[in-house]
């Protein structure tokens, strides 16, 4: 399953992840980044939130 996650590491950076298996995901994130957004289902960008 593909998603998009939005990543903020320790260091206050964000990182937006997307069409990325959950799988990769969990190899990506480590104790220092928490994954707080996982979307499993296309984003409409034309939708224009």
């Amino acid at each position: 399953m593909k998603g998009l996650a939005i990543l903020f590491e320790e260091d206050h950076t964000v990182t937006i992840l997307e069409d990325v298996e959950k799988e990769q995901l969990e190899e990506v994130v480590d104790e220092e980044t928490e994954a707080v957004l996982w979307h499993d289902e296309e984003i409409d960008w034309d939708y224009g939130y």
